[in-house]
């Protein structure tokens, strides 16, 4: 953990509690599920694990789990009659006041083989893996506030990052860096259920960013057995990237970069991962 701990205002939710107020009371009134992902999950993530960010973000990603979109645009009028705005993107609105951005990417009945389709922008969105890591949400109520929310797991984020890079790995290298980020910490999200639930990690081998990164597998295990091809898919990203190659490829070479490690660490992390995954 860093030696100096950061403080609340550090992090990029700490700016949007009053959006959050009137998200929470709108989706209770609506009774529709949602939680937060992207860098603002991330962030909440880090906060409590007394981690630093190491940048912020310019927008807030929330998974909305609605039937049709009748009710998706109901939660768009009603944002809108209290102090939102519409924008081109169809799945976006901007609050003046605080000038925030927040994205809301459907999901649930209302998607068609794990896809969204705007039609009037023609605009798709891949929403695979939504439902199963929103099932493992944590609900976040942070004290210096009066709001909870609910919250993508760790091991959460990195699935959908992974996810989203594999959809469009020539524009989500943020995504990787991302990953990067939470795997070279990981230890300190892990460290304290580790002692708890994973003593037989600790032998001979010991290392704690291997453990770590076999701790990640196993709390992936859950939320990828529900769905046969979230599986597959994030086993396939694992596989192709510690395969034997002539030229080293990505995501291995973002993660290596970020995380400070040769090519080869970073394959032994992700095949631990594999591991934890298959344990």
């Amino acid at each position: 953990m860093s030696s100096s701990r950061p403080t609340y205002k550090d992090f990029s939710f700490a700016q949007h509690g009053e959006v959050f107020l009137i998200l929470e009371k709108l989706f209770a009134q609506l009774q529709v599920f949602y939680y937060l992902v992207g860098a603002n999950a991330r962030d909440v993530q880090l906060y409590k694990a007394g981690i630093k960010p190491t940048r912020g973000t310019a927008d807030i990603d929330f998974a909305v789990m609605v039937p049709d979109f009748v009710v998706y645009e109901q939660i768009f009028e009603g944002l809108c009659s209290l102090g939102f705005r519409k924008v081109k993107e169809k799945h976006r609105l901007i609050f003046d006041k605080t000038n925030t951005v927040i994205d809301l990417l459907p999901y649930g009945e209302i998607e068609q083989d794990y896809t969204i389709d705007f039609i009037e922008r023609d605009i798709s969105l891949s929403v695979l893996g939504f439902k199963e890591v929103g099932d493992m949400a944590e609900l976040f109520s942070p004290v210096e506030e009066s709001y909870s929310i609910s919250v993508s797991p760790v091991e959460g984020i990195i699935i959908l990052k992974f996810i989203a890079w594999s959809d469009k790995p020539d524009s989500r290298s943020k995504d990787l860096e991302d990953i990067a980020f939470l795997l070279k910490h990981a230890w300190e999200f892990y460290e304290e259920e580790a002692y708890q639930k994973h003593l037989d990690l600790f032998d001979d081998d010991f290392e704690i960013n291997k453990t770590a990164a076999r701790i990640i597998g196993r709390k992936m295990k859950p939320i990828l057995d529900q769905n046969q091809k979230l599986k597959q898919t994030i086993i396939g990203v694992l596989e192709k990237s510690t395969q034997i190659k002539v030229q080293a490829q990505n995501p291995e070479i973002t993660l290596a970069q970020n995380m400070d490690k040769t090519i080869e660490e970073v394959n032994v992390i992700l095949k631990l991962i594999l591991k934890g995954i298959n344990d």
